[in-house]
């Protein structure tokens, strides 16, 4: 969400200006400013942004109706993993209703297919890990088996996560963390047999690519699993996505690295897309990262990548909000409308870019014309058990008419009632970033 952040930091500074002026700290100001300052404040800083979203208890920005536009409405979208695949999604159906067997032939059937097989794991895996009644069931009639073995690995990997929660260090108590290190424990443990079990796969290799943040993997220790991973499956997507997170650093040094491999990566067109993973992991140290050409590359190259008949295969949906996000982020958001429309209700997401991290899509200047078709506004990033949620919240036209008229209207408005002010004090400091455990890699996974 680094966009609304940077925005809500150049207000936080725009505001200490003000007040500096008026002889008040910022909270004082925030007391006593008229909304209509407050708003014509942040508009002069962004005049796209919702003031309700920067300072809440300004005026929301009304919602639009998106299905003017083609676009099904927020209730109607799904945040299940399985649904952008109809054949992954009725094996997880059934595996949540208690049957194994669509499972088992769906992995028995696809071995050989990586990429399937990899989101139909991981699909899986979250499933085992809400309720692992089928697992139990599976295992007691087939016994020890390699695609029992991949799922049951990577679903221990799910459940440390759920174990945990997705609150920051401080806000987890240390049961969570005794918790999520023990399973992660036994996750590896499990991908190790798995490995065993069917040496040829790559499945399990990639769960411990997952796993190696959470385990504190050295640069040793590291490289041993991303080999194996590679003699099995040179573009291997979910391990170059994982391989990318754990190179990314902690603050905005050390990127010329995660660049490098994202685009020694990019040279295959399924790999495309990490490019644009590594300007969403440092735009929030400079989003003018957006404007990079070998980023305008990667967007290009994951759009004709779809274009193609094949059209991205199993992981279309991943590069459609990969390419959505990045469109709008540098510019060109007229193009994401028909990603938008082609996702339709598919509002999942893999687990590839942090949990608490929420997409920001922020709009272009358009029309002012409120019958004009507009852009998306921005998406929001919806958490549900552990995994990156996306989902559409409204089209609009461009923000600074709709600000202007807000900010009139709210001219010569008085200071607001205390429950008002309780909420405009904690705004810009309860928006910033939970602090970042450094002492576990796992940490990166749980909050960014």
């Amino acid at each position: 969400m680094a966009l609304l952040l940077a925005t809500k930091t150049r207000v936080l500074k725009a505001l200490r200006k003000e007040a500096k002026g008026r002889g008040l700290s910022v909270t004082q100001y925030l007391e006593v400013a008229p909304h209509g300052d407050l708003i014509a404040l942040i508009a002069q800083v962004d005049p796209n942004v919702n003031p309700a979203e920067i300072i809440p208890g300004l005026p929301d920005i009304p919602p639009v109706d998106v299905t003017r536009w083609g676009l099904p409405p927020k209730a109607a979208l799904s945040t299940d993993l399985s649904r952008p695949v109809p054949v992954i999604a009725a094996a997880v159906d059934a595996a949540r209703a208690g049957d194994w067997r669509p499972a088992a032939d769906l992995l028995g059937r696809s071995y050989g297919d990586w990429a399937m097989r990899s989101a139909a794991v991981h699909a899986l895996g979250e499933a085992a890990a809400d309720d692992a009644t089928w697992i139990q069931a599976w295992r007691a009639a087939a016994g020890e088996h390699r695609d029992l073995a991949a799922v049951d690995a990577h679903g221990l990997f799910w459940l440390a996560w759920k174990l945990r929660g997705n609150q920051p260090p401080e806000a987890t108590a240390p049961q969570q963390h005794e918790a999520f290190y023990q399973t992660v424990q036994r996750s590896e443990a499990a991908a190790h047999r798995a490995a065993e079990l069917a040496p040829e796969d790559p499945t399990p290799w990639s769960t411990l690519i997952i796993l190696s943040r959470g385990r504190g993997y050295d640069g040793n220790a590291f490289g041993a699993v991303w080999r194996e991973l590679q003699a099995r499956d040179p573009l291997h997507r979910t391990g170059h996505e994982f391989a990318l997170m754990y190179m990314t650093p902690e603050g905005p040094g050390g990127y010329d690295q995660v660049f490098a491999f994202a685009e020694r990566a990019a040279a295959s067109p399924s790999l495309a897309f990490l490019v644009l993973q590594a300007a969403f992991g440092y735009e929030d140290h400079d989003e003018k990262i957006w404007r990079d050409p070998r980023v305008h590359r990667a967007i290009d190259a994951v759009l004709a990548r779809l274009a193609t008949p094949a059209g991205g295969g199993v992981d279309a949906g991943g590069d459609r909000r990969w390419a959505a996000h990045a469109l709008v982020s540098a510019g060109r958001g007229a193009e994401a409308v028909p990603l938008f429309a082609q996702l339709g209700t598919d509002a999942s997401s893999r687990y590839n870019t942090g949990i608490g991290k929420a997409f920001r899509l922020a709009s272009e200047q358009m029309d002012s014309d409120t019958d004009s078709p507009g852009i998306p506004k921005h998406a929001l990033a919806q958490e549900n058990s552990g995994a990156w949620r996306f989902a559409h919240r409204a089209y609009v036209p461009a923000g600074r008419p709709v600000i202007a008229a807000m900010s009139a209207a709210s001219a010569g408005s008085s200071a607001c009632d205390p429950a008002c002010q309780s909420r405009k004090k904690s705004a810009l400091s309860a928006s910033r970033p939970a602090p970042i455990m450094r002492s576990r890699a796992a940490a990166r996974l749980s909050s960014s």
